[in-house]
């Protein structure tokens, strides 16, 4: 059994980022700037002009390319690496997809499993600039222990993580209480390490299935633990046909509230949108897999007309939050010319995907965190990317997220840095060994598959 690491967080003590293009926040550039990193935080940042004379510090050469705040991804199952290229039978429904595939794999994890396939996903994550990850995590197979060995792979790689089990009740009730008391084992065991350390890099949740798959007993021992551990939950709200509904009994019942990641509202209405806006939950909008899935399209831009804060995360489709604000930028422009939307449905999505990749994915972050996490400003996180983009065209405030869109996520991540700490420099990772942990993974995986 591979044990949670318990060893300090080091982080770099000085790293100087010189020659950039630096992008600091949604509104804040620099096309010849620098950022000075110090302790696991934002020393400053600004034009070249204006950098400071640093002695003993590790300096990086961007060399003209973009560096900017690490991204977040708000909804990702790490546990779902191994379903890469895995044979499933032919699927009718979303619940075929959850009981032949899903439901069956999580089942089958066994605690090597568990650790390599986090590994995998946030090996990916640094290869695509994701410094921070929200998981939701299941293993019906190997519970106890479970949140531990992903808490592992978040220590060893050093991206930044919110960890939670899926508590269901589609297992029966002995399993259900497992899960329950997984979920309260990490959170306690979070609460003692933020205590001694609040930039640990780890937090938690309680994490719920849907509200398919919950009885009301166990909506109140998890809103029970919520409120024990001053936390909100994250759960799968409304993902398909079957789950409508989930809105306002997920709201009666407490779980949707300040804190609380809703994962999907694709099957919502317009009191639905009512009951999340005044609930203060986060919705997070998860559109490939939604497409994947053939369970529908999320009232996006509904949702943020309606002021309720949605972020994009990836539902295990991808570390990588790229693919799926890209397709949320251009989706969005096809449901609202449906509707007639003329020339509103030309510019759908452009802003929006704006606002949660800048400002909203940061905004859960750092709430959860307790520090300001997406922006390069002074005392702000450490957590740095830089780009292979090198802008070919004149950058100003109106055109900055095309280039965001256009340039930064069509081209690779050359360096990342979480928490001060270089995880990867030049595509080289430097926290793990990339090629062993492939090897080690591969024979796992032949093993899960005969399994299932």
């Amino acid at each position: 059994m591979v044990r949670w690491i318990k060893t300090a967080y080091m982080i770099c003590r000085q790293i100087l980022i010189k020659n950039a293009f630096v992008i600091a926040g949604p509104e804040r550039f620099f096309p010849d700037g620098f950022v000075y990193l110090k302790d696991g935080a934002v020393a400053s940042s600004g034009r070249s002009s204006n950098c400071p004379m640093i002695r003993n510090a590790t300096v990086i050469d961007a060399c003209g390319r973009v560096v900017l705040p690490g991204f977040i991804n708000p909804h990702m199952h790490l546990y779902g690496q191994f379903a890469k290229g895995m044979s499933v039978p032919r699927m009718a429904s979303f619940r075929d997809i959850l009981e032949k595939l899903w439901w069956k794999l999580d089942t089958a994890l066994t605690e090597e499993d568990i650790y390599y396939s986090a590994l995998l996903g946030l090996i990916e994550s640094v290869r695509s600039g994701v410094t921070t990850v929200f998981d939701h995590h299941a293993s019906y197979g190997s519970i106890s222990g479970s949140l531990g060995l992903v808490a592992d792979a978040f220590l060893k790689t050093g991206v930044r993580g919110s960890l939670c089990f899926e508590v269901s009740d589609r297992h029966g009730g002995k399993k259900r209480d497992e899960a329950v008391r997984e979920n309260a084992s990490f959170l306690e065991s979070c609460r003692r390490h933020v205590k001694m350390n609040r930039r640990y890099p780890l937090r938690g949740m309680v994490g719920l299935h849907a509200s398919m798959t919950l009885s009301d007993h166990t909506l109140a021992e998890s809103r029970r633990e919520m409120d024990s551990f001053g936390v909100g939950a994250h759960i799968h709200v409304a993902e398909d046909v079957d789950d409508r509904g989930a809105v306002r009994r997920l709201c009666n019942e407490g779980i949707l509230r300040g804190g609380t990641i809703a994962a999907h509202c694709v099957h919502i209405n317009r009191s639905d949108l009512d009951l999340l806006k005044r609930s203060g939950a986060f919705v997070v909008h998860n559109p490939q897999s939604n497409l994947n899935n053939a369970v529908g399209v999320a009232p996006f831009i509904d949702m943020h007309r309606k002021g309720i804060p949605v972020g994009i995360g990836t539902d295990g489709m991808s570390a990588s939050i790229a693919g799926d604000v890209k397709l949320a930028s251009v989706l969005h422009k096809i449901t609202m010319s449906l509707r007639g939307g003329g020339r509103a449905a030309i510019s759908a999505g452009f802003a929006e995907t704006k606002r949660s990749v800048m400002e909203v994915n940061p905004a859960i972050a750092s709430e959860m965190f307790g520090m300001r996490l997406g922006v390069l400003k002074k005392g702000a996180a450490a957590d740095v990317i830089i780009s292979d983009y090198i802008p070919q065209t004149p950058v100003t405030d109106l055109n900055l997220w095309a280039h965001m869109l256009y340039g930064v996520m069509n081209l690779p991540v050359r360096t990342t840095i979480c928490a001060g700490k270089v995880l990867m420099k030049d595509f080289e990772m430097k926290t793990v060994d990339e090629e062993k942990i492939i090897l080690g993974a591969r024979k796992l995986a032949k093993r899960l598959w005969d399994r299932i």
